[in-house]
């Protein structure tokens, strides 16, 4: 009788410590969780972006191409909602430069996103955004000149790797709305930043770049490590 009562004491026991010890991984998880609310990252990304001229029938996104990188933070609130706020700097591609266009800009923007399988391997997520550009931009051909603030906006979509724990490595591309220069198109194909004759002969030197709005085409590669 007495090794019986020892016997269930002790199975009594086990599962005594097995249930608290479930329940105090599951208090330290819950604890992490919220200690880590919200989580904050901060990170890095290179890429470029376009605008493609449906005038000349192309496909390809690389008309007024600009190259640059950037900083950036996220905020996460839960596992799927997220905010970010980017500064990047662009400079115009040596092509644009050479068909007559030098241009800088420094974007500053902030989005809202949406995480769809946190965690898996793969993350995939959707995202929207806008902010302003501040832009110095000259037509080498007839010495124009732009500078100044631009409103901007975006859409877009990217995903991250989970595999190495807190650091992500992921890419992402957006369809922009932002300012690009007036300029022409010759029968090459190729863009003419400031060729054109309504800039040559009917512009004097001093008067503005003409801007004009449209869709243009972003790719990011990006590095992020949740602090």
């Amino acid at each position: 009788m007495f090794q019986r009562a020892m016997i269930g004491g002790l199975v009594v026991a086990a599962g005594l410590g097995a249930a608290g010890s479930a329940a105090a991984q599951e208090a330290a998880a819950q604890e992490e969780a919220t200690s880590r609310w919200p989580e904050l990252a901060v990170g890095a990304r290179i890429g470029g972006y376009g605008f493609r001229d449906a005038r000349g029938g192309s496909t390809r996104w690389d008309d007024c191409r600009m190259d640059g990188a950037g900083l950036f933070s996220t905020a996460g609130w839960g596992r799927h909602l997220f905010g970010e706020v980017a500064l990047d700097l662009y400079q115009a591609h040596a092509d644009v430069v050479s068909e007559g266009m030098d241009r800088a800009s420094v974007h500053l923007q902030g989005a809202a996103g949406v995480r769809m399988l946190p965690d898996f391997y793969v993350s995939p997520y959707i995202q929207a955004g806008g902010g302003a550009e501040w832009t110095s931009l000259e037509l080498t051909a007839t010495g124009q000149r732009f500078e100044g603030w631009l409103p901007s906006g975006f859409i877009g979509l990217g995903a991250e790797l989970n595999v190495l724990g807190d650091l992500k490595l992921g890419a992402q591309i957006k369809m922009l709305w932002m300012a690009h220069p007036v300029h022409d198109h010759g029968a090459d194909g190729a863009a003419h930043h400031g060729l054109a004759a309504a800039h040559v002969e009917a512009a004097p030197a001093a008067a503005p770049v003409e801007m004009e709005y449209g869709a243009g085409g972003q790719a990011h590669f990006f590095i992020r490590y949740a602090l």
